[in-house]
């Protein structure tokens, strides 16, 4: 019981988001702010921001028959478009924390993806225990009352993510992010498994040494005890530092994308002239491992802070330029010539495959909104123009124009165009008109249909 109340006296964990920005009285009221238990796998509070889920998945890498929960936000299309699959963003909570936290990122992913602004991407916020570290903990010792909780996360929870959501399941597509103690873990896991996400986030990331965490007693519960030497070996074989010397080179060679934030007025960026964070971004510069390091002046630790307004914005921008490596993975080169041709400053959001008798046939959806329909040998055989876009014209038949310019139609009247096998193409205009043609570009009157 000491180690628990001990861990909530502590300077650095209380400034996590769900202690730094509620008033007693909201977290009476407000369920999506009630703490959870330090053992709790499950939280017990299903209450969940807009947008999201409440999920429960198997942990057998915790015990038989055990279960931890996690939150999914899911992006607007995911339920109206039943074909695309999306990027997933890993989101790590601070100390004391749990899966609610979440939403202070949701709040603004969302609003990015609904303004059009970032693309359409999942995010995933497990249940990961407020005392954990996010690493497989001393369970040796008796005062450790953490668990496997990296197992749980790599092992149990991305593998259940991947087969019962449409995620795109490739490390190019798998992001992690954390605050606090989360940012120190999404570092952590991503140095460590490198071959499983290509980016990672870090918001004010406790990347302490082992006598810079204000009160040793938040260790006791995850590494042992205190005053065991095997525990302070214990923590430095799970540092993200270690883990970034180990594998740096595969790191760097996987081109994955890093960045750190931390404000000026957080003890994690100076404290009586400790300057931890800048310590381990130096560390990175050293070991040649690319990563943005930005310094957020006068914001201290509390996400609100470092992204508020009165800071800098919460940059998508990562997100999407990370999630971009995977666009050209997976799909076949007339699909990508294809859309380097006639949609060249477009980015391909999926690729999806479709069975059919004749043979698999394609779906390609494009960042602004339009579609491609390709057939079994890559041929497209329908374009539709998302809202406010329309087919280009170096796709229609010269025929077609020649006839929409003689009634006086631009061409960027045609928001869809389908080959009719052995007929022609069924061209649809923005003001739900569709007319027929032949497979030369002429008309084919309905009198003659």
């Amino acid at each position: 019981m000491s180690c628990i109340i001990n861990i909530m006296r502590s300077a650095f964990f209380v400034t996590t988001f769900t202690a730094a920005t509620m008033t007693a009285t909201a977290m009476e009221t407000d369920s999506l702010s009630m703490r959870t238990g330090m053992t709790d796998w499950v939280d017990p509070i299903k209450a969940v921001p807009d947008n999201c889920v409440y999920v429960t998945y198997p942990s057998p890498h915790r015990g038989e028959g055990t279960e931890a929960s996690c939150l999914v936000y899911l992006p607007p299309t995911y339920h109206t478009d039943s074909l695309s699959r999306y990027p997933v963003i890993y989101y790590l909570h601070g100390g004391t924390g749990n899966q609610r936290e979440v939403r202070w990122l949701i709040k603004r992913v969302d609003s990015a993806i609904k303004s059009g602004s970032m693309n359409p991407a999942i995010i995933v916020s497990p249940q990961a225990l407020p005392i954990g570290w996010y690493i497989n903990a001393n369970t040796n010792d008796k005062k450790v009352l953490s668990g496997p909780i990296e197992d749980v996360l790599i092992k149990d929870l991305i593998p259940y993510i991947d087969n019962h959501f449409r995620t795109r399941a490739s490390r190019e597509s798998r992001g992690i992010e954390g605050f606090s103690m989360g940012g120190r873990g999404a570092l952590m896991l991503a140095f460590k498994h490198p071959e499983l996400f290509g980016s990672a986030s870090s918001v004010a990331g406790a990347v302490v040494d082992w006598d810079e965490e204000p009160l040793q007693r938040a260790l006791e519960c995850t590494f042992g005890d205190i005053n065991s030497p095997l525990s302070k070996v214990y923590f430095n074989a799970w540092h993200p530092m270690t883990f970034a010397c180990q594998n740096r080179d595969a790191i760097v060679d996987s081109g994955m994308k890093i960045r750190m934030f931390v404000g000026n007025a957080d003890r994690l960026y100076d404290e009586n002239g400790n300057h931890i964070t800048d310590r381990f971004h130096s560390r990175l510069d050293t070991l040649g491992i690319p990563h943005t390091y930005t310094i957020v002046p006068g914001a201290n630790h509390n996400p609100e802070e470092i992204f508020g307004t009165e800071s800098i914005p919460y940059a998508t921008d990562f997100w999407d330029m990370a999630f971009m490596q995977s666009d050209s993975i997976g799909i076949p080169a007339e699909i990508l010539s294809f859309a380097k041709e006639y949609f060249p400053n477009e980015r391909i959001v999926s690729v999806t495959s479709l069975p059919d008798p004749r043979g698999t046939h394609y779906v390609m959806r494009l960042g602004n909104g339009d579609s491609v329909k390709f057939n079994e040998h890559f041929k497209w055989i329908r374009i539709e123009a998302g809202a406010g876009q329309h087919v280009p014209a170096s796709i229609i038949h010269n025929g077609i124009q020649t006839y929409l310019a003689s009634q006086h139609l631009n061409v960027d009247r045609v928001i869809r165009i389908e080959k009719i096998p052995k007929v022609g193409y069924d061209v649809m205009l923005t003001d739900g008109n569709s007319l027929l043609f032949n497979t030369e570009g002429y008309l084919i009157p309905p009198t003659n249909r």
